[in-house]
């Protein structure tokens, strides 16, 4: 291949450079930020409510006809519901990755437009909305009112009319759901006051809606010749309580007048009393943010942080905004992260590569070819549409050990021809790359080919293999580009000939250069003498180490950083000795020959080379299967999420006291800074008085040691919660790490009744079900908040008796509503907005069984105690009941027991449902579970399966060959089976010392093993590529096998060891993002180790067996039959 071109225009090699870089960083400044690239599913939610219903009422009357008409609109995935005694009704449609999410929205409105004659009218009083939202929270933020001075009426009101309506309007947001209500007139009710004066709630509604309205009585004066026109205006909708008060019930004949306030108290208060909150301990009103389908959440969080940020100011004196939960603080804390690594794999690349090379002039060719690749991939990173996340700043990570690769290939190439007596660099690098041009291009259409496959797979699998794998594709791309052009270049401008006979002028040049550098050089060498190549070794691991576990951090240990930094400085000038090079050189030159001879055993038993390969095999497959599976690992978020349920029937008040001991227990934690605390709603429960939810923001990372790790924290705080509540269930978890994928990290899935049978029958199987569940070793807990023994009372109208007295059975449960259940009377405008009047009996009047002895109906002239019209008698049924795809359901979250993955529990329940699961009865996974179960089983076969076909069909084109590719994919599963012995290595060391994360088989690592399917076929195609040349010139095929192995041993050496020490800090990554980093990083290191051990003995044999066999079919065609092309190389590889 001839690439003279660019080496004999060196200034346009370098413009090419230059041009990639300036269009990378244009790309870098427009590309957006994100957690993780768009991944979760769109989500339709559909809600409304049905005041005074209980939860079977609003599951017939409201769920089922609008589930009957949306099931199976266009895309659908799956579809959940649930009903509560609140009368609230919420529909969740998920639909399938890549659907347009506002064309699900138009179609899933439609379906409900045609269920709306089917609603109970006041139902469609109030409205259905239909609503694109993702169920993850983006930020949760609260209104505090730190100096208890404020009505929580007031702050929650507040926050509705000055702050949410701003929320709303930013960009991307879904939903803001505040945990608190709005303005209400409230008209309390006496029952008896009302019974004297023969009204029914019917009555007061009706006068709200003769009295309480807005009219257009018109205009005087119009086009008749008058001066003026005047408008005709009515004063409206009341405003006032007094107003209010003063609405005229009743006029008597006698003059007197009966007005609201006769029979009723009327007040300003709030639509509903479900909800309280608090943060840490001060009264407050939460509120949470879900994003649009589709949309940027950092930007969108962006946004609010600003918006919140200039709302401070106009608070009223007491009150400040904390934010409870920000998806933006994980993100940007792991992108630290992943950037510190970046420039630590850098500088350990350069490090190593110096080793090698040992002058810097060398060294500083591959090193310039990292930032054009990285920097050239954000350009068309950009162009391509993807964002700057957590995924493809990891491909960033590992593409440094890739990219630099190819110019270590040059560089030691133009290095080869230099020592066999090259006098011209340019010369050097023109014959060089006309042997390495073939192999470099081999090498990128492998490793490009190894990820672009897969990068067409569906689902949020194929999301994540599409961001990681293009993104290495387009920087092994750039890398090929600059080996190419740029760096052979570079070799014949820097690098200079090993041994020359230099003119006068150029010896006085070289002796003035000399004369510059001998103080530095007189200094360096003495030093040399002083220190034993080996203290040199030792002074570079002990520098390693430390970059590696952070031992140069200045500000927390400045002692031991400038310990550190000085071992590194007499480091690097020990590198720099003739003593060391030397030293180096001789110990390789030794490995060399040692390593031929044991290469040429190989040879000689080829039996026992394709036995090893058969074993490597059947313990990669070994090992793959033992490996436990997950989607994706825990990471500390910095936030800890906790649902509270209280037994069946417990009131607010006594919740509200509950929670607040809890509360009391999780800010006792020396990592937590602040604590919410929602009453009356559960993140995974419902609403409800029964319900409790927390929200715990641990400290900040670097407050925080290992032993405070969120995963720690969290189950220490369930732990502590199991032993001293005993009269509750209280239940804690990590938030999820893939946005819009529910609001847990654990697994959930829904038990399904399809028999329609009693619902305590089927909470009967459910309670049997997770018994047996929570006996697997696999399964921490398993809990649902599900009971059906919520106290209730069942009403039976006797209708033969309301027949006689002119009644119906309306008229009785209409009146019931009146006082109990509360009516949506009418509606009262203030502060510039629209609230609701409600009418009910007053909370005294209500607060026992016997009020109902004082709730009497008309009865003609006569008011007739509402009891002589029912039957009322006790029972025990659900305060909220679920369904999923259309079958009565009960929702399950549980979290993997320690040392068990989300994998392995998803197995258990499997399993324990194939046995103890009763026909009629089955389960769905949810949320994140979905996914993974959907996603697990072959699809990394499938995967594997895939790039080994690329891979072989690509060389086989290369090669002329069907059979002799086969000496490279045969070598690859050494690397492979390395790979999960380390993270079984790992997993074992983390049962000791628990804190490097359980051995699981997740995402990250099936992207590390498709990396490493391309870098062990790229070492494996070097020592073919040359081998195969020198058998094409007529050597013997175990002499050019030989040959090849030797020439080879050093830039396979160099590139392998610059990946493993590379990523060493992946390996040992602590804090944010750390277990998504080890994975990556033991999966990359334990593979490229192993496989690069066996390669180097193994290719060589596998070469000989099927370039023998290739021979029987094909013979072999001479090129150089007297090897005069060869010569030098057998002279400088046959030593």
């Amino acid at each position: 291949m001839k690439l003279d071109r660019f080496i004999n225009r060196p200034v346009l090699s370098t413009v090419i450079s230059v041009l990639i870089v300036i269009l990378g960083i244009l790309g870098l400044i427009s590309l957006p930020i994100t957690q993780y690239p768009d991944i979760a599913p769109p989500t339709i939610q559909v809600s409304t409510s049905y005041t005074g219903a209980n939860a079977q009422t609003v599951l017939n009357s409201v769920i089922a006809p609008l589930e009957e008409e949306i099931n199976g609109v266009e895309n659908m995935d799956y579809m959940s519901s649930s009903a509560t005694n609140t009368g609230a009704a919420s529909i969740s449609i998920t639909f399938k990755q890549g659907t347009d999410p506002d064309m699900a929205a138009v179609n899933v409105q439609n379906r409900v437009s045609k269920a709306q004659g089917l609603l109970p009218a006041e139902v469609t009083r109030v409205g259905v909305i239909t609503q694109k939202r993702q169920s993850s929270m983006l930020v949760i933020f609260s209104i505090v009112d730190e100096a208890d001075k404020y009505d929580p009426t007031f702050i929650e009101n507040y926050a509705k009319i000055n702050l949410i309506p701003q929320v709303q309007r930013v960009k991307g947001v879904g939903d803001a759901m505040v945990m608190g209500a709005n303005y209400s007139l409230r008209i309390w009710l006496n029952p008896e006051k009302m019974a004297e004066n023969h009204l029914m709630p019917g009555d007061v509604s009706a006068a709200l809606a003769e009295q309480n309205i807005e009219a257009a009585p018109g205009s005087i004066g119009e086009r008749e010749g008058q001066t003026f026109q005047y408008t005709l205006r009515y004063k409206g909708r009341l405003q006032e309580v007094s107003e209010f008060e003063n609405i005229v019930l009743r006029a008597n004949e006698d003059g007197t007048v009966l007005h609201l306030k006769d029979i009723a108290r009327v007040e300003l208060g709030r639509e509903t009393y479900a909800f309280s909150g608090k943060v840490n301990g001060h009264n407050a009103v939460s509120c949470m943010v879900m994003q649009i389908a589709g949309s940027n959440a950092t930007q969108i969080i962006q946004d609010i942080e600003a918006l919140l940020e200039e709302c401070k100011s106009d608070l009223p004196d007491g009150l400040d905004i904390v934010v409870a939960q920000n998806a933006n603080d994980f993100l940007f804390a792991s992108i630290h992260e992943v950037i510190k690594t970046l420039i630590e794999a850098f500088v350990l690349v350069f490090l190593v590569v110096f080793l090698f090379l040992q002058d810097f002039r060398s060294t500083l060719i591959p090193a310039v070819a990292i930032p054009v690749a990285l920097i050239g991939t954000f350009f068309v990173l950009n162009l391509i549409g993807f964002s700057l996340n957590l995924l493809t700043l990891s491909a960033m990570v590992l593409a440094i050990a890739i990219v630099v690769d190819d110019a270590i290939v040059v560089v030691e190439g133009v290095h080869a021809k230099l020592d066999q007596g090259y006098t011209s660099s340019r010369k050097a690098s023109i014959d060089a790359m006309g042997e390495l041009g073939g192999a470099i291009v081999s090498i990128t259409l492998v490793m490009m080919a190894v990820f672009i496959p897969v990068s067409f797979m569906s689902g949020t699998s194929g999301t994540f293999y599409r961001q990681f794998g293009l993104t290495m594709a387009i920087a092994i791309g750039f890398s090929a580009l600059n080996a190419l052009t740029l760096s052979p270049a570079l070799c014949a401008i820097l690098l200079k000939p090993h041994k020359t006979d230099e003119k006068l002028a150029e010896r006085m040049g070289t002796a003035m250069k000399a004369a510059r550098t001998t103080l530095v050089g007189r200094y360096t060498e003495a030093f040399g003498r002083i220190m034993h190549p080996s203290v040199t070794i030792i002074f570079m691991v002990i520098a390693i180490l430390g970059l590696i576990f952070g031992a140069f951090n200045f500000s927390e240990y400045p002692l031991v950083a400038i310990v550190f930094v000085l071992l590194s400085i007499a480091a690097l000038i020990g590198l720099t000795t003739k003593k060391f090079k030397n030293a180096f050189n001789n110990y390789y030159d030794s490995i060399l020959k040692k390593y031929k001879k044991r290469v040429l055993k190989f040879i000689q038993r080829p039996v026992l080379s394709l036995l090893i390969v058969a074993i490597s095999i059947g313990g990669l497959l070994f090992m793959m299967n033992r490996t436990p599976t997950a989607m994706v690992p825990s990471e500390d978020t910095g936030t800890i999420m906790g649902v509270v349920t209280m037994p069946a029937g417990t009131s607010q008040d006594r919740t509200e006291a509950f929670l607040a001991q809890v509360d009391s227990m999780v800010r006792s934690c020396p990592a937590v800074e602040a604590s919410t605390v929602i009453s009356g709603y559960s993140f995974i429960g419902g609403q409800g008085p029964s319900y409790g939810s927390f929200i715990v923001k641990l400290k900040d990372w670097s407050e925080r040691s290992i032993k405070e790790s969120s995963t720690v924290v969290f189950a220490n705080l369930y732990l502590r919660s199991r032993d001293v509540f005993k009269d509750a269930q209280v239940l804690f978890f990590q938030p999820p790490m893939i946005p819009g994928y529910g609001v847990t990290n654990g697994f959930t899935f829904n038990l399904q009744d399809r028999t329609g049978s009693d619902i305590n029958t089927f909470f009967e199987v459910a309670k049997d079900f997770l018994a047996e569940l929570e006996k697997r070793p696999e399964i921490e807990s398993a809990q649902t908040s599900f009971s059906p023994n919520f106290p209730q009372y069942l009403i039976d109208i006797d209708a033969a008796q309301c027949k006689r007295a002119g009644l119906s059975p309306s008229d009785i449960l209409t009146t019931l509503q009146g006082y109990y259940g509360g009516l949506y009377s009418s509606n009262f405008n203030r502060f510039g907005k629209i609230y609701r009047v409600m009418v009910q009996a007053d909370r005294s009047e209500r607060a026992n069984f016997e009020s109902l002895y004082k709730i009497k109906v008309r009865n003609g002239s006569e008011m007739a105690p509402i009891t002589e019209f029912m039957t009322i008698k006790p029972i025990y049924g659900p305060d909220n009941i679920s369904r999923f795809n259309m079958y009565t359901s009960i929702a399950v979250n549980g979290n993997p027991a320690s040392g068990y993955t989300s994998g392995q529990a998803l197995k258990a329940i499997e399993e324990v449902a194939s046995t103890h699961l009763p026909q009629g009865y089955s389960y769905e996974f949810s949320g994140t579970s979905r996914e993974e179960s959907s996603t697990s089983g072959n699809t990394t076969a499938l995967i594997f399966i895939l790039c080994f076909g690329f891979i072989y069909l690509l060389l086989s084109a290369q090669y002329e060959s069907y059979i002799l590719p086969l000496a490279v994919l045969l070598s690859i599963p050494f690397g492979m089976a390395g790979s999960f012995l380390f993270l079984h290595l790992m997993g074992g060391l983390n049962s000791i010392i628990p804190i490097f994360g359980e051995a699981a088989n997740n995402i990250y690592v099936q992207i590390a093993l498709i990396m490493l399917i391309g870098l062990l076929a790229k070492n494996a195609i070097l020592i073919v590529e040359f081998a195969l040349e020198r058998r094409k010139m007529g050597m013997s095929i175990s002499w050019a096998a030989v040959l090849g192995a030797g020439a080879r041993l050093r830039p396979i050496l160099m590139t392998s060891l610059a990946m493993i020490i590379g990523l060493l800090p992946l390996m040992f990554a602590f804090g944010v993002g750390a277990n998504g980093n080890r994975s990556l990083g033991t999966t990359a290191i334990g593979g490229m180790l192993i496989g690069m051990i066996f390669q180097i003995f193994l290719v060589p044999a596998l070469f000989v067996i099927f370039q023998y066999l290739q021979e029987k079919i094909t013979p072999m065609t001479w090129e150089d039959i007297d090897n005069s092309e060869a010569q030098s190389d057998i002279e400088q590889y046959s030593k």
